[in-house]
């Protein structure tokens, strides 16, 4: 389903139990690896705190088009946010 270096779009960060750290919502991200036990994304922007593989759940994410996140990154990447 998901292979090293696609680019995914977070649709769930809703907190269980869990910690999730700074895992958002409509954020894109990188796989950079997976959880050897349960299949988990590790991304390369941002870490789990809760995971010993710094993993989130892949049920959290979808799979985003080359063509989207190059769109996506152009809009947004001289966003600054007020202070």
């Amino acid at each position: 389903m998901f292979n090293i270096g696609d680019k995914v779009i977070c649709v769930n960060a809703k907190r269980r139990w869990h910690r999730l750290g700074n895992l958002a919502e409509n954020m894109v991200y990188t796989v950079a690896g997976f959880n050897p036990y349960d299949g988990g994304l590790i991304l390369e922007e941002i870490k789990s705190p809760s995971s010993g593989y710094n993993a989130y759940a892949a049920h959290r994410f979808r799979k985003v088009g080359e063509e989207f996140a190059c769109n996506l990154y152009a809009r947004y990447k001289n966003y600054q946010v007020a202070a």
